[in-house]
């Protein structure tokens, strides 16, 4: 069996802006498996230090054979390239998706209110139904304000604050923004239990998105009273198997979820997608990401349309990244 490792760099159309900071592009690392037949298998380690806290080069030494533990995003790159070589060499999906195409959220960045509303009013013409707006910033109202005469009544919005507030200030954020008719407001502090104490003094439904990655932590935002629904990402989670048992536990204590990226490649939306759909996710989906990227593997999956993404139907994960498109964004390939 070949292992490699491909380092890219993908540049963003626009500076992504959120409570945490400015990117301008998407550093990941892909495991290549590939057996003796020349039959490739592809996972994504996507770990993003200014959400998570880990360092890309955390993942790709764990992935080259280094000691200690290895973070989630190496797990998932691990599990996932196998999956994806063994299903490919089956010539069947990774998963067993049950639904063609998956709503999914145009996700819009903080920005100048103006910008804001017009990008919205492009997703409002491209047939989206519920929107994510980044906050955690001081024009938070003006942009919400901003982004809800665009679409006009009927879409939802939802808001995604990225841990930025402690307990009151988020209390005070989205009693204020709560006028706008939000869907729900993800994590809007950093711990289950801040989550819990905004919980009981707001009426928005709170979603928990980076304090929950387990299952453990999904019966524990349960115990808690913690939020309504979960925010469940493949990467963060270490795998397939793993996200596959926070959304099953989730759901079956009554608590909503939905899958989502931190600005994942190709091969991580394809994967995520697959489990979204065989896990039957009715609540749009945040894996509609990738026309964020100014770079041809952009285009390895096909583009949204009418507000859902469509299901790769393999084989495997269904994803063919053309030798040009890689080159394009190539930093380094290490053989190990």
């Amino acid at each position: 069996m070949k292992r490699s490792l491909l380092r890219l760099s993908i540049p963003l159309r626009d500076p992504f802006v959120t409570a945490g900071g400015v990117v301008t592009a998407r550093e990941l690392v892909v495991l290549r498996l590939e057996n003796g037949d020349g039959v490739a298998g592809y996972g994504e380690a996507a770990p993003f230090e200014p959400y998570d806290g880990v360092p890309l080069e955390r993942a790709v030494a764990a992935l080259s054979g280094g000691a200690g533990l290895r973070p989630a995003q190496a797990r998932a790159a691990e599990e996932i390239a196998r999956l994806d070589l063994e299903a490919r060499e089956e010539g069947r999906p990774l998963a067993e998706p049950r639904k063609d195409a998956l709503a999914v959220n145009l996700t819009l960045p903080a920005g100048p209110p103006e910008e804001v509303a017009a990008r919205a009013r492009e997703g409002l013409r491209d047939g989206y139904a519920c929107f994510k707006v980044k906050v955690g910033l001081p024009d938070d109202e003006e942009r919400v304000a901003a982004v809800r005469e665009a679409v006009g009544p009927w879409p939802a919005v939802r808001l995604d604050a990225n841990a930025a507030w402690d307990v009151d200030e988020a209390v005070r954020a989205i009693r204020a923004l709560e006028a706008h008719d939000l869907e729900l407001v993800e994590q809007p502090c950093g711990g289950l239990e801040e989550l819990a104490a905004v919980r009981e003094r707001v009426s928005t439904p709170i979603a928990a998105d980076e304090s929950v990655v387990t299952p453990e932590d999904v019966l524990r935002a349960v115990e808690l009273e913690a939020c309504d629904v979960v925010n469940v990402k493949l990467a963060g989670c270490g795998g397939f198997g793993p996200a596959r048992e926070a959304l099953r536990e989730a759901r079956s204590r009554g608590v909503e979820a939905f899958m989502s990226s931190t600005l994942d490649g190709p091969w991580g939306i394809a994967a995520a997608l697959q489990l979204a759909a065989a896990e039957e996710l009715t609540l749009a989906c945040g894996l509609a990401t990738l026309e964020l990227f100014d770079a041809r593997i952009a285009t390895a999956l096909p583009r949204p349309r009418r507000g859902t993404q469509s299901v790769p139907r393999g084989p495997g994960l269904g994803v063919d990244v053309d030798e040009e498109a890689l080159r394009e964004v190539l930093v380094e390939r290490i053989d190990l």
